[in-house]
């Protein structure tokens, strides 16, 4: 074999080691996955249009022991509506629609209730539609529309944000009225197709009349989604209707999900006065912007504004920061998480927030302070005595116990307790926890006079 060929396959072996190399972000991830019970995940992180992490983890089905490949679909469940709005917001692109036009316009026989429902609040959940269950006997969008068209509104169009509701339902037929086809096939034929996403789609799976026998199309190197019961996992499958598709249901790999987000880093799928559109949030009548835009979340996170989406509720897990033009993808097949990875993920590559060092204010009852810093380690460990609690506190202190561990078990130590807002009688107060070096959360409490947690709310910031 001639030497230009050994330095060849030298360099290419080396090229190999040094792209499968293990990292912070493998290390994080594996000790989240093991922590966690996570059988399989993936990881995308694209800067600036291009790829610049691309791995995957663990097994993707547990039977089978089938490894986790970049390839891998995931079912990535409510992350659909990342996809929706795309949709949605090409139609606005080519003139088909406007986000501020009547969904009376393209329903036959609305109801009266509905003529001040835009297409805009349906995409953000504004609507006012009553929130409930999926019905899996409903057969197809035109008879979840009429079934939706006899329930009376929950509240008046742009109260408030209602997760969950009839929003999505109407709007795919919105969608496949002005685009012509079903939904899946607006989304294979204005998406996947042009940004080459082989590994996208739906299983399209149904429960019988008797709901004893569950069929679905074949989804080429899906994941099995499992749920960590006690001490071992199960199966869990969520049928998603055909009539709830744009709401969720959507199976993707960690290579069709950075495709995705590197286009929206162009003008590859929306030209940029639309995908400003699409991350607006909407005024609601109060005057406050909505916590939803069109089809995705947004805030703020380490002092940037951030949009993104999670489903499953953490089966997918999407992060994106415009100004940064970064953004992060996490997939797994554990049902039984929060929406963090995708953060823990990203803190690698974002710079410390502007207020870490924030002095806050004069803390004129430090006594209370000191106790929840000493309580925060033991709700950190799902151990939070009751004794420390009253109130509604008291009562979800359970739920709390199982799930800040899942949320904030992989943070590093507690630093600081600063505290930002206090309340005239020093009952209602706003901290920011500072982890290791520049990891922060805001935890907003309510104490009883006696100085007992009546309520407890903990946020990333």
């Amino acid at each position: 074999m001639s030497t230009q060929r050994w330095c060849l396959l030298f360099l290419m072996g080396w090229a190999q080691l040094a792209w499968g190399a293990p990292d912070k972000v493998d290390a994080f991830l594996r000790a989240e996955m093991a922590r966690n019970h996570i059988p399989g995940a993936a990881v995308a992180v694209v800067r600036d249009g291009k790829v610049i992490k691309l791995a995957a983890y663990g097994t993707a089905n547990l039977e089978w022991n089938a490894p986790t490949s970049t390839r891998t679909a995931f079912q990535i469940a409510s992350g659909t509506k990342m996809f929706t709005a795309v949709l949605l917001m090409d139609f606005v692109g080519q003139g088909k629609l406007q986000l501020d036009d009547r969904v009376c316009q393209y329903i036959a026989d609305c109801p009266p209730a509905w003529k001040d429902i835009t297409v805009r609040q349906l995409a953000s959940h504004t609507s006012g539609m009553k929130p409930g269950p999926v019905n899996a006997d409903v057969s197809s969008v035109a008879v979840a529309v009429e079934a939706a068209k006899k329930v009376p509104l929950a509240l008046a169009p742009g109260e408030k944000a209602a997760y969950g509701s009839d929003d999505f339902v109407i709007l795919t037929h919105v969608l496949e009225k002005v685009g012509g086809a079903p939904y899946p096939q607006l989304l294979r034929d204005r998406i996947f197709t042009p940004l080459g996403m082989t590994n996208s789609g739906f299983d399209h799976a149904i429960l019988t009349e008797e709901d004893i026998v569950l069929t679905s199309d074949v989804i080429p190197e899906r994941a099995a989604t499992y749920q960590w019961r006690t001490d071992h996992q199960q199966q869990y499958w969520f049928v998603y209707p055909h009539y709830t598709l744009a709401a969720g249901g959507l199976f993707s790999s960690i290579t069709d999900m950075s495709r995705f987000v590197a286009a929206l880093m162009s003008d590859k799928l929306l030209k940029p006065e639309l995908r400003s559109a699409m991350w607006t949030p909407p005024t609601l009548n109060n005057g406050k912007p909505s916590s939803f835009a069109v089809g995705w979340t947004v805030g703020r996170y380490r002092g940037r504004s951030e949009v993104g989406h999670s489903g499953g509720p953490a089966l997918s897990d999407t992060v994106y920061y415009p100004n940064d033009k970064l953004a992060v993808v996490v997939l797994t097949n554990q049902r039984k998480l929060v929406p963090n990875l995708a953060h823990g993920v990203a803190n690698f590559y974002l710079p410390s927030p502007p207020f870490l060092n924030d002095p806050g204010i004069t803390d004129a009852t430090p006594e209370r302070t000191q106790a929840l810093k000493q309580l925060l380690p033991a709700l950190v460990e799902g151990k939070a005595d009751a004794r420390h609690f009253t109130g509604s506190a008291k009562d979800a202190l359970t739920d709390l116990n199982e799930w800040l561990p899942i949320q904030l078990g992989g943070m590093p130590r507690l630093s600081r307790l600063v505290l930002l807002e206090d309340s005239a009688d020093h009952l209602t107060r706003t901290y920011r926890a500072v982890y290791g070096k520049d990891q922060t959360l805001r935890w907003k409490v309510l104490f009883s006079q006696s100085g007992l947690i009546a309520e407890l709310d903990v946020a990333d910031e």
